[in-house]
């Protein structure tokens, strides 16, 4: 048999190399044409800079990248998605949501789109539109435990409380005490009649999560449905001056960190500080801070969680860091005298109030810690008259009169003593404290009638830790000879 020649043998490596080249160039022409039409694609959702909106120079920058990004041949789908974060997260709801259609059309398996459209629309009372994008964004993450439940909570809002109940316990049967989904669930049997299913919902709720305000509230409403006044009391007072605070949503918390509104940012702040997330708070006033560094409100504020985690060093940096910017913000010295006290700085917590008090001469607050310091420093007759400014000056603070009655008490002035718990039950009627000495005095000076009043009004509050209430009682028996209830 003949060999080929060389010539011969070279032909099918030269035929695959022109194939392999035309392959590539073919290849090369579809993704060309598939970034112009995704380039395309995008650009259509490019919005107007918002009309007659006032931009800071930060934002405007972030804008404008992104634009970029957005008409470019490289990251179009980037650049709309950034587009639609930023004007979402800065206030802008229509610009926002053109991005995110934008962002749907190009990425249409990605359940963060239809979710944060979703929110924007419901949050503008467009729950009909809002509906099937969190149906969409439930389908595409079903592990996405907010979508589920924002989806429950529009289902039940739009009258079709049984398929609201099947979401809300398809959530369960993941998580077996998620509290809203608890909640949502007792609403839906409510909206059936069921009062029963609604409080073993809810009291299963508060066994969980005692402080969750949304389940305690509906329970208030249930215990007054079955004639359960003490149990209605009972659970109002654990309420006490709490808030409801909303869902957490780590998709739409994430915005923050886009937002350039340091007031906007604050509130995400409180908002995380509520929900028992105090270092999620701290980063954002850091971020309002530097987003606003001569404002000294961020300052106070962040003051003032550092103080409430007790970490007295930095809560006292910023504390002095407001009233140096803000002079006038009585509520930053008010922190800054009771953090000095705390700490035991005399020194520095006695200048801290008189400069405080030659800033903010009518602050309620400063006047009673003078007052205070006053009495502990024996000076009667002017802590008297400073505690007697600060009840001027906010007549619905309960403090000065508590103050002043331990002050008359020390000197023996009972009956000037017990016309300030009666004061104090004025401002703040039910005060634990103020109505428990109230109670003892009726108990001493033998008045009965006012000493079972009493007694009825600390039980029916459930604000006197129970063994208080049980030795006033017991002092009720050894007085009058009979059962105080």
């Amino acid at each position: 048999m003949t060999p080929p020649s060389p010539a011969a043998a070279r032909r099918p490596r030269s035929t695959w190399k022109i194939g392999a080249v035309a392959l590539g160039l073919l290849l090369a022409l579809g993704l060309g044409w598939r970034a112009h039409d995704r380039r395309a694609q995008v650009q259509a959702y490019v919005p107007a800079r918002p009309a007659g909106a006032v931009l800071s120079p930060a934002l405007a920058e972030r804008l404008t990248a992104a634009e970029s990004r957005a008409r470019g041949w490289w990251q179009p789908a980037a650049g709309i998605a950034e587009l639609g974060r930023l004007y979402h997260a800065n206030g802008h709801a229509a610009e926002a949501a053109w991005c995110y259609t934008g962002a749907r059309e190009v990425a249409p398996t990605e359940a963060l789109w239809p979710h944060l459209l979703a929110s924007l629309l419901a949050g503008a009372g467009r729950l009909e539109e809002a509906l099937p994008l969190w149906r969409e964004a439930v389908r595409l993450d079903p592990d996405y435990e907010p979508a589920r439940l924002r989806l429950g909570d529009v289902l039940l809002k739009s009258n079709q409380a049984a398929e609201a109940a099947r979401v809300y316990e398809a959530v369960l049967a993941r998580t077996a005490h998620q509290p809203y989904a608890l909640l949502g669930l007792a609403r839906c049997r409510l909206s059936a009649g069921d009062w029963t299913g609604a409080r073993e919902l809810l009291v299963r709720a508060r066994q969980q999560h005692p402080d969750f305000v949304g389940a305690l509230t509906l329970l208030v409403t249930v215990h007054e449905h079955f004639g359960d006044a003490d149990q209605a009391k009972a659970v109002r007072a654990a309420i006490g001056m709490r808030e409801f605070h909303d869902l957490r949503d780590p998709w739409l918390d994430a915005l923050l960190d886009e937002c350039y509104d340091p007031y906007r940012v604050s509130v995400g702040a409180a908002v995380a500080a509520y929900a028992g997330e105090p270092d999620t708070a701290v980063r954002l006033l850091e971020r309002s801070i530097q987003l606003a560094p001569r404002e000294g409100t961020y300052q106070r504020q962040l003051g003032k969680l550092h103080y409430q985690l007790k970490r007295h060093e930095p809560a006292r940096r910023h504390l002095e860091q407001a009233v140096a910017l803000s002079p006038e913000d009585a509520d930053a010295w008010s922190l800054l005298v009771d953090l000095l006290n705390t700490v035991g700085d005399d020194a520095a917590m006695q200048r801290a109030l008189a400069t405080g008090l030659k800033h903010c001469p009518n602050s309620a607050a400063l006047r009673f810690a003078n007052g205070s310091r006053l009495a502990r420093t024996g000076r009667v007759g002017e802590a008297i008259g400073e505690l007697r400014q600060a009840q001027r000056l906010k007549p619905d603070e309960v403090r000065p009169s508590m103050e002043l009655a331990s002050l008359f008490f020390r000197q023996d002035r009972v009956e000037e003593g017990m016309a300030e718990i009666r004061r104090a039950l004025v401002a703040e009627p039910g005060h634990p404290l103020a109505l428990s000495i109230l109670t003892r005095h009726a108990i001493e000076t033998g008045d009965e009638a006012q000493a079972r009043h009493g007694l009825s009004q600390l039980r029916s509050l459930h604000r006197l830790p129970p063994e208080d209430l049980a030795t006033l009682a017991g002092n009720y028996r050894s007085r009058f000879r009979r059962d105080p209830w």
